[in-house]
Parts: C-alpha cells; structure tokens; sequence
C-alpha cells in the first residue's frame, strides 16, 4: 500500500509540475482566449497524419506550421510538410484558415483537404502536443516545438515557390507531387 501510495504521489507531483506552463482554463482543455499561444512557427512530426494525406510513411518527413492570428479566436496559416533528405525537392505546401471553438482548433486547407480538428494535450511558449481528427479512422498524434529559427524566405527562395508569383494557395514537388497526380487519375 505504501509504494502504490508513493507511487500515486510522484505521479501527481509531475502531472501538477508539467501543468504548469500549460494554457488551459479551469476545465483543462484548451480555451479560446489564449489563441494568441499559437501565434508562430511550428516544426515536428505527425504520426501517420502523411500517410492518410499523401500514402507517404517514415521519420523522414517534417510538418512545419505557421499560425498568424487575425483575431480573439482564429487566423490564417501555412504549412509544408517535406522530406528531411530532399527538403527542397520534396515537399507540400498549403495556406489554411484556422479557428478555436469549444477548445478545438479547426484547420481548413486551401487544397479542400477534409477540415482537420486539432485537440491539444499541450500548449506552452515551446511544445504543441495532441491528437488530430482529419476524417479517418486513424489514430494520429502531433508533437511540434516552437522553431522561431525556421527561415520561410529561405525555403520559399529555395524551391522556386513564392505564394503570390502565381496566385496559388498550394503547391507539390517532386514525390509529394507525384502522389497527389496519382491520386487524382
């Protein structure tokens, strides 16, 4: 009984320890006044969240997000979800709107992608963790940390992508592009 209490007691110890830095109202889910907490750029992996999108699987592929906040509850963002080896080569870029309702961020994507609801287990200055629904049956986890170094100019000068040359929303290259051609035959 003594090492289940114990045991109890640390558990309780780092679950109050890492609440801490958490922004979570009293009802600990993720409250729409602290939508600001997004604001930024994004880097990390989703589990599976490629495979249902593209068919692509493996660590090598990163997701980096970008959430610009318009107003109390929402905005507008980008991301780009590319392969570690040939980041330039191989990659998807999409904007997004985003909005916070009932302590769940809705993504919806400029490609007409299902709407992708975000439920954060975490939020602080520096790690968004959490599950994601994108309407499949698949259990998906994000885990991103905050990436004030990642250079969107550099990137987009990079790829020869730039968001208003061609007045596109979204664009692939290389794999990414092949598998949404794929699909669409």
């Amino acid at each position: 009984m003594k090492k289940i209490f114990t045991y109890m007691a640390m558990v309780m110890a780092v679950v109050m320890f890492a609440a801490c830095d958490d922004i979570y109202n009293s009802n600990n889910y993720y409250d729409e006044d602290d939508a600001y907490t997004l604001e930024g750029t994004w880097t990390g992996y989703i589990e599976t969240y490629l495979y249902d999108r593209f068919g692509l699987t493996g660590n090598d592929y990163r997701t980096t997000m970008y959430f610009e906040r318009e107003n109390r509850y929402g905005g507008w963002g980008y991301e780009v979800d590319y392969n570690l080896r040939s980041i330039y080569d191989d990659y998807y870029y999409c904007e997004f709107e985003w909005e916070v309702v009932d302590g769940v961020i809705y993504v919806d994507y400029a490609d007409s992608w299902n709407t992708v609801q975000l439920y954060p287990t975490r939020l602080t200055n520096n790690r968004f963790t959490g599950r994601m629904f994108d309407g499949t049956t698949r259990d998906i986890y994000f885990d991103l940390v905050y990436d004030g170094a990642f250079d969107w100019g550099y990137w987009t000068r990079s790829s020869g992508f730039t968001r208003s040359a061609d007045g596109k929303r979204y664009q692939a290259s290389g794999e990414f592009a092949n598998i949404k051609k794929e699909a669409s035959n």
